[in-house]
């Protein structure tokens, strides 16, 4: 209810594009047991040519409306039994997908057509010598690269252990 109010009230979000959705599809818990609270979801809406309703509306499937950025209102630790306990020292965890706004900011809808996988792809299908620049495989290839440079460039080298081990599966 506070950052309904603050939504609309304070930031001045036009009523009718704002919504609440229920606790099934909008509270975040890290699993079975732990951390968790209600969410604030920032969505954007590529427009009425793409298909899917708003979020929360029986049309939600499509590619319409992604969701860019989530604000999660850790207020609760959940017990083993799923009885939520109010945290001493509530916080906000934030965080915002960089490639899906990537592919908001560069007019496109799958993070697999921003610049940095369309150059990966590309060069996937040149070293494979794969004419199907649409195979799903290489979007695999792609997205184990970024995800092999990013482990390495955070001083993670192949080995039989811990992320070690995660590197070595990926390459």
């Amino acid at each position: 209810d506070e950052a309904a109010d603050i939504w609309l009230g304070d930031i001045g979000i036009p009523r009718e594009r704002f919504a609440r959705i229920g606790a099934s599809d909008n509270f975040w818990s890290m699993g079975d047991t732990g951390p968790c609270g209600p969410c604030s979801e920032i969505f954007y809406d590529h427009g009425p040519e793409v298909a899917g309703g708003p979020p929360g509306t029986p049309e939600a499937d499509g590619d319409r409306y992604v969701e860019i950025w989530n604000l999660v209102f850790m207020q609760f630790n959940r017990d083993a039994s799923g009885i939520d306990t109010p945290l001493p020292r509530p916080s906000v965890d934030t965080g915002m997908g960089l490639e899906r706004l990537a592919a908001v900011l560069q007019g496109v809808h799958s993070n697999y057509q921003t610049d940095l996988f369309v150059a990966l792809i590309k060069a996937s299908a040149e070293v494979t010598g794969c004419t199907d620049i649409g195979n799903s495989s290489l979007r695999v290839i792609a997205d184990h690269i970024r995800s092999s440079a990013f482990l390495i460039t955070d001083g993670v080298i192949p080995s039989n252990e811990g992320r070690g081990y995660v590197l070595r599966r990926i390459i």
